[in-house]
């Protein structure tokens, strides 16, 4: 198991991550690379970009390439040819996991999305188990205040996971798992992992704190009250977290999710989301020994 954060290929990234200690990194790919199928000369641009970051012992643990409502009428045979590229690509660069969301349909309620949720991902698991690699769902639930309130992503409570995981008989469908978001939901985070490890592909070093004064006085539909942080500076039993994930035969990484924390962050002249990265490894580092 190793420790990195979320990057687009980027040679001063990747020298940022190789001096501060960072082993791997969860790589953010979109059509507009050029290493990305359907460019000229992809393929050996994507090759490039791998040996790049192997001189470098910076492991790619996971894709990350498709961040977006897979349900959306406008949009939905182009977000398809999109998954597909991102898995030819993971493919080519030898990455086992590819991560993003579900889709939802909007407006609706959860549960609506199922049967359109089959009906995509069924087509998107048989292509990805033909090519030996996972699709990792992130839970982010993307609705008002942190939770499910319409939001735009299904995959997004463990009420759902069971259901989902149900629906499609794949193995190759399975969770980016993160925290934060349960954190954010009044969820123990420990437990899930028991009862899920077998299906967690990728999980992202995120975490979340309730600020209980203010969930006391205003309650939980209030700007605030829960937020999202660097690992270290939340609510997470990250060492129980760490256990856990090796009783589960967890064999991925933690890439750290940057630039959601209200302090550790980039504003302006002011610039604090690479301290925020560097502590939160330093904070992880404690709790494993990166192979």
């Amino acid at each position: 198991m190793r420790i990195g954060f979320m990057m687009n290929f980027d040679k001063e990234r990747v020298e940022f991550a190789g001096k501060a200690g960072f082993k791997c990194c969860e790589l953010k790919v979109f059509p507009e690379d050029d290493f990305f199928p359907g460019k000229d000369g992809w393929e050996s641009k994507a090759a490039e970009a791998k040996s790049y970051l192997d001189e470098k012992d910076i492991r790619i643990s996971c894709l990350a390439g498709f961040y977006v409502n897979h349900m959306d009428p406008q949009k939905e045979d182009e977000y398809k040819e999109l998954v597909r590229n991102v898995i030819l690509l993971a493919e080519k660069m030898e990455v086992g996991v590819v991560a993003g969301f579900s889709g939802r349909l909007k407006d609706r309620l959860l549960m609506d999305s199922l049967s359109k949720y089959k009906e995509i991902w069924s087509e998107h698991a048989r292509f990805a188990e033909d090519r030996n690699i996972k699709i990792a769902f992130e839970h982010c639930p993307l609705g008002r205040f942190l939770t499910p309130c319409s939001g735009t992503n299904f995959f997004c409570t463990p009420e759902v996971w069971d259901i989902a995981f149900n629906e499609i008989d794949s193995t190759a469908i399975g969770l980016e798992w993160d925290p934060s978001h349960l954190i954010c939901n009044f969820v123990d985070p420990v437990p899930t992992l028991r009862k899920y490890g077998s299906r967690i592909y990728h999980v992202h070093a995120k975490d979340a704190h309730v600020n209980r004064d203010i969930l006391s006085e205003f309650g939980i539909w209030y700007r605030g009250a829960v937020e999202h942080c660097f690992a270290g500076f939340g609510d997470t039993d990250w060492n129980l977290v760490i256990k856990e994930l090796h009783r589960q035969g967890y064999k991925n990484d933690l890439n750290i999710e940057g630039f959601h924390d209200a302090v550790y962050k980039d504003v302006g002249e002011k610039k604090m989301e690479d301290e925020g990265l560097i502590l939160s490894l330093r904070y992880l580092e404690q709790f494993l020994i990166q192979d």
